[in-house]
């Protein structure tokens, strides 16, 4: 009789224990709600239980994705790493070695090893006492480098690669944050973008349209067409700011928002 209960008791255990792709989701929501330990804890629970091996290499590749979201590149590196060993032949394996070489390489960082032998770790510790105050991180000297241009390269290679993906869509607004520009500080500080030129006028407005096409409900939609048309303004194109200001109203249609709002008290005073 106690056996038929332990038995009862373990199967009910079993089948009340989440599906892999349920952790999948529960992971994927934890790390959206930036309950990250959280996902992270989900993750290693599937990759290391009994499972599916195609929702393992999946949760492999989602855990290498948070690393890099919080710049852990050295456990990022062990999760992919651990991907091609232990699923080669899966979609995301694949992935991994196309994109290890970038991680490896990743601007201005340089990966410590994880060295698990006693004897060796013992005597690269006895070398770093000597060498403590080095810099592990690469200075690159970016002088003479246009870093509008660079920026544009990456940016565009996300949208291109990932497209229809929230990378994607990142890497559209960021392009266009780039496009609007900055200025470095200091008296000699060089300017990038419309910071420095209203040729870059096209670009952006182009690039809006590209994003507006590829995301249409996308949430800071409304957002950039202000800046467009603020951009417009800043080089006194009254006709073009005018275009994009009535834009932003009739997107927003009978629903007011802060930037049909704030587009209509533009329009009253638009030359100056």
């Amino acid at each position: 009789m106690r056996r038929s209960i332990l038995v009862i008791l373990f199967s009910t255990a079993v089948l009340s224990a989440p599906a892999d792709g349920q952790s999948l989701a529960r992971a994927e929501l934890l790390a959206e709600q930036g309950l990250t330990a959280d996902a992270q804890r989900e993750l290693i629970n599937l990759i290391v239980g009994a499972g599916d091996p195609t929702a393992k290499a999946k949760a492999l590749n989602m855990l290498a994705t948070i690393d890099i979201d919080q710049n852990n590149i050295r456990a990022a590196l062990d999760s992919w790493k651990r991907l091609i060993r232990d699923y080669p032949v899966s979609s995301e394996a694949k992935l991994a070695q196309q994109r290890l070489p970038l991680l490896a390489n990743i601007v201005g960082k340089v990966v410590d090893e994880t060295v698990t032998e006693a004897g060796a770790r013992v005597q690269l510790r006895n070398g770093d006492f000597w060498t403590h105050d080095r810099d592990k991180i690469f200075h690159l000297d970016s002088s003479w480098i246009d870093s509008l241009d660079a920026s544009i390269y990456w940016y565009d290679r996300v949208s291109a690669e990932f497209s229809g993906t929230s990378a994607a869509r990142v890497a559209f607004e960021n392009k266009m944050r780039a496009l609007i520009g900055w200025k470095e500080p200091g008296q000699y500080g060089s300017s990038y973008g419309l910071e420095k030129s209203g040729t870059y006028l096209p670009m952006l407005e182009s690039t809006f349209r590209q994003y507006e096409k590829a995301f249409p409900d996308a949430g800071a939609a409304q957002a950039f067409r202000y800046q467009v048309a603020q951009a417009y303004w800043k080089y006194k194109n009254w006709a073009k700011t005018r275009e994009w200001l009535n834009e932003i109203i009739a997107k927003d249609g009978d629903a007011k928002s802060f930037y049909s709002d704030l587009a209509e008290r533009r329009l009253k005073k638009v030359e100056y």
